[in-house]
Order: C-alpha cells, then sequence, then structure tokens
C-alpha cells in the first residue's frame, strides 16, 4: 500500500505539473477548536480544545495546491496528527468546480510509531456549482489503506448580511460511512449530519471568523453521542 500511495502521488504531481505556473502565493490559517470532530468522529481526547494550524502554498494560477494541516491536542499528545493534501482545481464551460487529490494522514506522535500502522491515505474528487446560489458540492473520498473505505459529502453553503459590517457564513453537509474505519460487519450507512455558522470579520489583513458547528451522529457504529463545537478561526494572506 505504501508503494501505491508513493506512486500514485507521483503520478499526480507529474501530470499537474506540465501545466504549472510556478509562481507561489502562500496563506496562514490557525483554528482555535474547544473539539476534533472529524465525519462524525471525537478524534481528540472526548471534549477536550485542539490548535489546527494549516498552510496552503498555491502555484499560481495553475490549479494546483498543497495543503499542510496539524492538530495539536491540549491534553495528549498521541493524538496529534499532521497531513499533507495535494489537490489540482479546475472549472468546466459548464462552470463546474471540479477537484481531485490525495491525502496523506500522519499521527507521528504515537509510541512507537511505524509508517504502516500509523499513517493512511486517500485519494477524493469532489465536484461543486459555485454560481449557484447555495454553493452545493458533492466530495467523494476512498481510503486505500488502514482506513479501508468510502465516505461521501453532500455540502452547502450560503452567506448572508446581517448588517452594513456583519455577515454570517451558513453550512449544511450530510455525510455517508461506506466502511471507513467501521468494525468489520458493521454496515454502512448516513453517518453525519453538520451544521455551521460562521461570523467573518477583517483586522487589517487578518481574517477572523468565530464559528459554532452541531453535528449530529447517524450511525451507532461512529458513536451515540451528538457533538457541539466551537471556536475561532484566524488567516493571514
Amino acid at each position: 500500500m505504501k508503494k501505491k500511495s508513493i506512486f500514485l502521488t507521483t503520478l499526480f504531481i507529474i501530470f499537474v505539473f506540465f501545466n504549472t505556473n510556478l509562481i507561489a502565493e502562500i496563506n496562514y490559517k490557525v483554528d482555535f477548536s474547544s473539539r476534533y470532530i472529524w465525519r462524525g468522529f471525537d478524534l481528540n481526547p472526548i471534549k477536550k480544545p485542539v490548535i489546527q494550524p494549516s498552510i496552503d502554498y498555491a502555484f499560481g494560477g495553475s490549479g494546483l495546491f498543497l495543503n499542510i494541516w496539524g492538530s495539536i491536542s491540549f491534553e495528549n499528545k498521541e493524538t496529534n496528527e499532521i497531513d499533507l493534501t495535494l489537490t489540482y482545481t479546475f472549472k468546466t464551460p459548464e462552470n463546474i468546480s471540479i477537484s481531485a487529490g490525495i491525502i496523506h494522514y500522519g499521527m507521528y506522535f504515537v509510541e512507537d510509531f511505524n509508517i504502516k500502522d500509523n499513517t493512511n491515505h486517500e485519494i477524493f474528487v469532489s465536484a461543486g456549482l459555485p454560481n449557484m446560489r447555495l454553493n452545493p458540492s458533492l466530495s467523494i473520498f476512498y481510503d486505500f489503506t488502514n482506513g479501508d473505505g468510502l465516505y461521501v459529502l453532500l455540502k452547502t453553503e450560503y452567506s448572508l448580511k446581517l448588517s452594513k459590517a456583519i455577515g454570517a457564513d451558513l453550512s449544511a453537509s450530510l455525510g455517508y460511512n461506506g466502511g471507513q474505519w467501521l468494525a468489520e460487519g458493521v454496515d454502512p450507512g448516513f453517518s453525519d449530519l453538520n451544521f455551521g455558522i460562521a461570523i467573518p470579520f477583517n483586522i487589517g489583513k487578518f481574517n477572523i471568523f468565530p464559528f459554532v458547528n452541531y453535528t449530529i451522529v447517524l450511525l451507532d457504529a461512529i458513536g451515540d453521542e451528538n457533538h457541539l463545537w466551537f471556536g475561532v478561526s484566524v488567516s493571514y494572506k
């Protein structure tokens, strides 16, 4: 599996770089969050906060993006995580936004770390309609290593004005777990229903996004408790 993931990543990079403008653009962001909820799972010690920094590296107008993302626990360093995502995005003549890429998940801080057991790899493809009012999108992820399964996410977003100076970004999504990280013999199904609101504003070159999210867990194999989580996202471009 490791050789397969290296091959896919290399092939993806070679394919895109033939048409790449190498003028880079870098964006920085850090989230301070009360929880680490991912696809309905609580991945941090239960109900404990995290810091989640990320760096986006865009290769000019080529459509190629590299993201480095981390999650830092206040409670247990073994849940700390570093992920790498390589994405290629383009638009069709019908204004459909298409993205495809590969994600490397790394749990590098566990005791007795080894590549085989403590890293995972996903390939994904997503399609969205950014010009539509609710900005709908459909994303499909497939973990071909330890997670060994499919996850599908249907998402919609909407921005509105609360006043001349303040707006609100609303989001809702529905996830379907096709066996990813589920115990053997557990039936797949709709796994998580998510609602979110963020209130964006600017301070100089900093973009500030206080947010509140609520996740309804729909699949017993993922958990038996819904999750309310909140925080603030700070980005700099």
